[in-house]
C-alpha cells in the first residue's frame, strides 16, 4: 500500500480557516486546585486535614519570612 501525503498542509489549512472570517481566540483556564495531589501515587486524591494544616502554615511562614 501506498502512502501518499495530502497535498494541503496544516498551514494551508489555517490560512483557508482564517481567509473565511475565523480567528484565533486565547483559551481561558481555571487554575488546578491547591488540595489535589500531584504526584503519581497521590493524583486526584485530596489532601486530609492534617495535610491542609501543613501546607496552610509552610505558606504563612513563608509569608513572614518574606517581610
Amino acid at each position: 500500500m501506498k502512502h501518499v501525503p495530502k497535498p494541503n498542509t496544516d498551514e494551508d489549512l489555517i490560512r483557508a480557516f482564517l481567509d473565511k472570517g475565523g480567528e484565533v481566540k486565547k483559551g481561558k483556564t481555571k487554575p488546578m486546585p491547591s488540595d489535589l495531589g500531584l504526584s503519581n501515587n497521590q493524583w486526584g486524591n485530596k489532601l486530609t486535614k492534617e495535610e491542609k494544616a501543613a501546607v496552610k502554615a509552610q505558606e504563612e511562614a513563608a509569608k513572614k519570612a518574606k517581610k
